[in-house]
């Protein structure tokens, strides 16, 4: 009996991991919102010499970033603009990635109830003609940036995709470890009646 309770637990649990979240009252993401927190984090007020003001390492930066973006992405802007030095965080003087204009025309595309595509085409003065690409999902109740690229005509591709299903397969280890712990524990008391 306990066997089947065990595997009726287990059953259950891994139901509930495969069931997908309705995101259809979600909406569209909160494209200007999300805009304004990323140019406010990424762009940090610094003194003259680059240091940043706010932040004095590149993990509380990193953390405030994940608040918007998935982990890999917030990983990757952290490495490629900032670096510590002497127990302080530097901005690299280099031009950062280009960012949405508000004020011009783009495209939001609904992939899925949960993932948004915006493309809007750009004029760089470093690049020319380019296709800003910014990918949007709803994770942990709310919209993230899941990737964003820029696109240069002519010259290259995108860049791989950097959302992850990792947390999803940490909460299925998880299950796992405690239907096993109970499948012992319960096993270890049967032995001892």
């Amino acid at each position: 009996m306990k066997a089947l309770s065990s595997m009726l637990v287990a059953l259950l649990l891994f139901t509930v991991f495969q069931i997908p979240a309705f995101a259809e009252s979600h909406g569209e993401p909160p494209v200007i919102e999300l805009e304004q927190q990323f140019e406010e984090l990424l762009y940090q007020e610094t003194t003259d010499d680059w240091e940043v003001v706010n932040y004095d390492s590149k993990s509380a930066l990193n953390f405030e970033l994940r608040s918007i973006m998935t982990w890999p992405l917030a990983d990757y802007y952290v490495d490629t603009w900032y670096f510590e030095e002497n127990g302080q965080l530097y901005l690299e003087p280099k031009d950062g990635p280009p960012g949405l204009d508000t004020d011009r025309d783009y495209t939001l595309t609904k992939i899925t109830d949960d993932h948004y595509k915006l493309t809007q085409d750009i004029e760089s003065e470093l690049y020319g003609d380019e296709t800003l690409t910014i990918h949007y999902k709803y994770e942990a109740d709310k919209w993230v940036f899941a990737d964003r690229m820029n696109v240069i005509e002519d010259v290259g591709g995108e860049l791989p995709e950097t959302s992850t299903s990792l947390p999803l397969f940490i909460l299925i280890g998880g299950a796992l470890m405690l239907i096993g712990g109970l499948l012992v524990f319960g096993r270890k008391e049967q032995s001892a009646l």
